[in-house]
């Protein structure tokens, strides 16, 4: 599953502890490859509702619990990568596929992961390793994504804002204001995507080529976007993405309700009940919960 001649160099470390992403040149076999291409084609839906309105499909916990995908969770190759680059234990949590239509989708505009890792507290550590299934040219067809250097600008402060938006809808809502999704997702994606953030944040971003094979880790702070696919050979674009959590995160509450606010009263749903079930009391490591119990082991990064 993963190609036995992979390594992190030095100069790699330095690379992602700076910008907080790095391309992985030819990390996964081409059975791995397959595999995750058949798994994300199985599952992956057009979305029902306001949630992944830019792409053609998409779904949340692919795999979460696929025998293939978690062995390769204790391949050593991976784990000696991983824990060079992430200097901490860490476990998967949940997979993720998304597709973007040819001249059409637009996936997500410029966000970090706050509904992925919206479990744990803002200061928990998060990573993602997000795998292409097809060739991604960045000078032709494109399709892949934009991600901004940490050490230009981080994102963490996004999963603050996130948490300001309940109670204050709702307070304008008890109030007798009429406010819908569309208001709900000006202020959600405004503060990074305004024309003059959007043009500030495309001038640093970096933007990548990908043959089937490579990948892209990148911590859960890094700003990113999807990538218009454009006109070309490739009828669609999939791509299948990891998360992982830090042994040590403990379970957030309040953002987990947060979280459920928009989705109950804007239509605003993500298909997905994870950040429910993965734990339940304020402060518990998530890593020790019930949820876990029977796949602990091998979702912990060997």
């Amino acid at each position: 599953m993963i190609n036995s001649d992979f390594v992190i160099s030095d100069e790699d470390v330095t690379s992602f502890r700076d910008t907080g992403f790095l391309k992985l040149r030819n990390i996964f076999s081409p059975d791995f490859v397959e595999h995750m291409r058949k798994l994300s084609s199985s599952e992956i839906a057009p979305p029902a509702d306001n949630y992944g309105s830019g792409f053609s499909k998409l779904k949340y916990d692919i795999g979460n619990d696929d025998a293939t995908i978690l062995a390769a969770m204790g391949d050593a190759t991976f784990g000696a990568a991983m824990k060079k680059l992430v200097e901490q234990p860490v476990f998967f949590t949940q997979g993720l596929g998304f597709e973007l239509e040819k001249n059409k989708s637009t996936g997500f505009p410029w966000h970090v992961g706050t509904q992925s890792f919206g479990f744990q507290r803002r200061e928990d550590a998060g990573f993602t390793i997000w795998t292409p299934l097809c060739t991604i040219d960045a000078d032709g067809q494109r399709g892949g994504m934009k991600y901004v250097p940490k050490n230009l600008l981080s994102g963490e402060f996004v999963y603050q804002h996130i948490n300001l938006l309940p109670g204050y809808m709702k307070a304008r809502i008890d109030a007798g204001e009429e406010l819908t999704y569309d208001d709900f997702s000006v202020l959600k994606n405004t503060l990074v995507n305004s024309p003059q953030m959007t043009d500030l944040l495309d001038h640093v971003a970096v933007e990548d080529s990908f043959e089937p094979g490579d990948a892209l880790i990148f911590d859960k702070y890094v700003l990113h976007r999807s990538v218009r696919l454009g006109e070309g050979p490739i009828p669609s674009r999939l791509a299948y993405a990891l998360r992982f959590s830090s042994v040590d995160a403990r379970y957030d509450k309040s953002r987990v309700e947060a979280l459920a606010y928009p989705r109950i009263t804007f239509n605003y749903d993500v298909g997905s009940d994870f950040n429910e079930k993965v734990a339940s009391v304020d402060g518990e490591q998530v890593y020790a919960s019930s949820y876990f119990d029977g796949s602990r082991e091998a979702r912990t990064i060997a």
